[in-house]
């Protein structure tokens, strides 16, 4: 091994910011933050039958309270005694009245004149305009036997104690009994709505003593207890909810509302140990070859809306009373998918496990949305497992993927994967319908081919959205037409063939110790950029025969500019917008060699030179593919260089570079390890034998060869 501990690109710091920030955020997602939303209100009709979720025997506070209420509604209230003073002040008004009216009658006018003064009186209003009327047009006998009969009613109706809502009920009362009442119709009239103008309350309400009896009765009402067992049905779909309806389902566990700290407890538990699991993944596994903390975003940002698609929909399609099976049908497998497109196969099969059982959970949990419960835990399990094994299908299927019709295999896969796992479960549940199991597979499949295409959307969004280099983005830079490599043949032929050579070589040494060699091949492909600014400085760019520009230069100037192609690279490869991971390619591939040509150079004219001037900024190579493009530079180069090009030479030469690339320590950064060494030692000599294989020398043509092609062209 080249170092004794691995370089470890997810570090522990890294790992455990991720783990809380997937921890925090699917926490606040399965765990209510703010009091959860009533389903149903007092008031409302029921939108389905309500059976009881569990026994119950409580006090019942709505129909407590309603007993109570109707014990104090029986109290009378407690009257003070009649006051004298009253009855004296009505009886005084009412002479007052009937003696203004005998003056208007004795005026000699006419009636209608004297009904107009009596209209005029402040009192009249309170008579009706017929008693009004009816006191104008009796004879003076007949009214003054009514005058005489009003004032002797008044009298006694004001006798007995009267409250304030006891006026007309007393005034009847005394009218019924016999003797009470005039004999003709009209004076029973006049008689009966005068009174009412003048009779009025004499008693008072004891306030205190009345409110004492009321709480005594409600006090002597016992609470009530209600008693429900489980299944026995609360509220019918359609009927009126009242509060004793909406606390018997409160009660019964049937509604929720309110903080739930047991489910607050167990969503928080459940959230750190997904954040604990996956960051210890993250950790161990060291899934990225590059950019971590981007990718580790992505990984949170994908599991969490993963988590919170679920936490919406399923409680809106669970219950499943129709047995429509909807709930299969979230396109959950598409987070591992996505994550399987830039990590390792192991992380990403971590991810879909996690998911898929987060996702069940979060749906099983919801407190705050309508039919938030499974029919059953087996139920529970079954979403949890079909999600999770579409997940390891999908992650697999899509694992280094570079061509699009991949995924529509991929999303095939997924599809077959979960119905798989729901046959599975209607194998071992009862009772085996065929209907049921139609919606299961059919909702399966369409989640499946559902999570291919977000998952092939997400690849295209990824490099925008988190900076995450996917295969189908470095796919597009092999293309020979991208306009770096365009001006590359155009401009620097010789570093376009080098740097095809080198691609060959990297791709297929990484595929053999299981690198990303499609990120190698790639970054091959572009590590020589930066020499476009200035090719005709490179030897393999130069024509023969004509004259270099360094034999103009001095040691360091020629050392300065070759050692410019890779600050040129990196400002090019800025410019055009290429990926992180093909970047690191650039000033990886030299680590902090020297110029090692005008290096000797210089020191044959000056043995004291310092090799400050003459080497390369770095970094050594993080990555095993930046390390394999390193060694395939070099050995392309030293290979195509040498004249010698039999078996031995070339593997002696190929062997000398990595053991030199070893002493230099250009490799201790990166997690290659010796095994892994000799396997790309191996491999470059096999493709070099193949491409400078030796060739068959053909012997001159014969003069009568020659002399029969010029005869033909003739």
């Amino acid at each position: 091994m080249l170092r004794r501990r691995p370089h470890r690109v997810v570090t522990g710091n890294r790992a455990a910011a991720f783990g809380v920030l997937l921890a925090a955020s699917v926490a606040i997602l399965l765990s209510p933050v703010l009091p959860a939303r009533q389903e149903v209100r007092e008031g409302d009709l029921a939108p389905r039958t309500y059976p009881a979720a569990r026994d119950a025997q409580y006090p019942s506070e709505a129909l407590t309270a309603a007993a109570r209420d109707e014990a104090e509604r029986q109290v009378d209230p407690v009257l003070l005694p009649p006051s004298a003073t009253v009855g004296a002040r009505q009886a005084d008004a009412l002479a007052v009245f009937l003696a203004q009216v005998r003056d208007i009658r004795a005026r000699p006018v006419t009636a209608q004149q004297q009904l107009t003064e009596l209209n005029a009186l402040p009192v009249a209003a309170r008579v009706t305009s017929n008693a009004r009327s009816y006191l104008i047009l009796l004879e003076r006998a007949a009214f003054d036997a009514f005058s005489e009969r009003a004032r002797k009613a008044l009298t006694e109706v004001m006798a007995g104690p009267i409250g304030k809502d006891e006026v007309a009920a007393k005034l009847n009362e005394y009218l019924a009994r016999q003797g009470n009442n005039p004999g003709t119709e009209v004076e029973q009239t006049l008689l009966r709505d005068t009174l009412r103008a003048f009779v009025e309350a004499n008693v008072e309400v004891d306030q205190p003593a009345t409110d004492a009896k009321r709480d005594a009765a409600r006090a002597n009402v016992s609470p009530v207890i209600v008693t429900f067992t489980r299944g026995q049905v609360i509220a019918t779909e359609g009927q009126l909810l009242d509060a004793g309806a909406i606390e018997a389902l409160r009660e019964t566990g049937t509604i929720e509302d309110g903080f739930d700290y047991y489910r607050i407890g167990g969503a928080g538990l459940f959230a750190a140990g997904m954040g604990v699991l996956l960051g210890l993944f993250a950790f161990q596994l060291q899934p990225f070859s590059a950019a971590p903390g981007r990718r580790l975003f992505a990984t949170a940002a994908l599991v969490v809306a993963a988590v919170a698609a679920a936490r919406l929909l399923l409680p809106v399609v669970t219950p499943d009373t129709d047995q429509r099976s909807l709930g299969y049908a979230l396109p959950v497998a598409a987070a591992a998918m996505v994550v399987a497109s830039y990590s390792d196969l192991s992380f990403a099969l971590a991810v879909a496990a996690v998911t898929g059982f987060a996702a069940a959970f979060a749906g099983a949990v919801a407190p705050d949305l309508a039919g938030s419960g499974f029919i059953s835990s087996l139920e529970a399990l079954e979403f949890a497992m079909v999600y999770a094994t579409a997940g390891f299908v999908g992650a697999a299927a899509v694992h280094r993927a570079e061509r699009l019709g991949r995924y529509i295999w991929a999303g095939l896969a997924v599809a077959a994967a979960g119905a798989g796992a729901v046959a599975v479960f209607w194998l071992v549940s009862e009772p085996h319908e065929t209907v049921p199991l139609g919606w299961a597979l059919g909702t399966a499949a369409t989640g499946g081919i559902a999570s291919a295409l977000i998952a092939l959307g997400c690849f295209v969004g990824l490099p925008g959205l988190f900076g995450v280099t996917t295969r189908l983005q470095l796919m597009e830079l092999t293309h020979p037409g991208h306009p770096l490599l365009r001006r590359l043949q155009d401009e620097a032929p010789g570093t376009y063939h080098h740097s095809m050579m080198v691609g060959a070589l990297a791709e297929r040494a990484a595929d053999g110790i299981g690198a990303d060699s499609l990120l190698a091949r790639v970054g091959a492909y572009f590590h020589d950029i930066g020499k476009l600014e200035r090719p005709v400085y490179y030897i393999e760019n130069q024509l023969e025969g004509a004259a270099s520009p360094h034999d103009a230069l001095t040691p360091t100037e020629s050392a300065s500019f070759i050692r410019d192609h890779v600050t040129n690279g990196l400002e090019l490869a800025r410019r055009y917008r290429l990926p992180r991971p093909v970047r690191d390619f650039i000033p990886e591939h030299h680590g902090t060699r020297l110029v090692t040509y005008f290096y000797r150079r210089a020191m044959q004219a000056d043995p004291s030179q310092e090799p400050g001037p003459f080497r390369y900024a770095g970094p050594r190579p993080q990555t095993r593919e930046t390390a394999i493009v390193m060694l395939a530079d070099s050995c392309e180069a030293i290979v195509r260089a040498n004249q010698e090009r039999t078996r031995p030479a070339m593997e002696d030469l190929i062997d000398g570079i990595l053991a030199e690339r070893l002493a230099e320590g250009q490799l201790d950064e990166c997690d290659l390890t010796m095994r892994e060494l000799q396997e790309v030692a191996a491999s470059f000599k096999a493709t070099l034998r193949a491409v400078y294989h030796p060739r068959i020398a053909y012997p001159s043509p014969a003069p009568e060869e020659i002399a029969r092609i010029a005869q033909r062209s003739n």
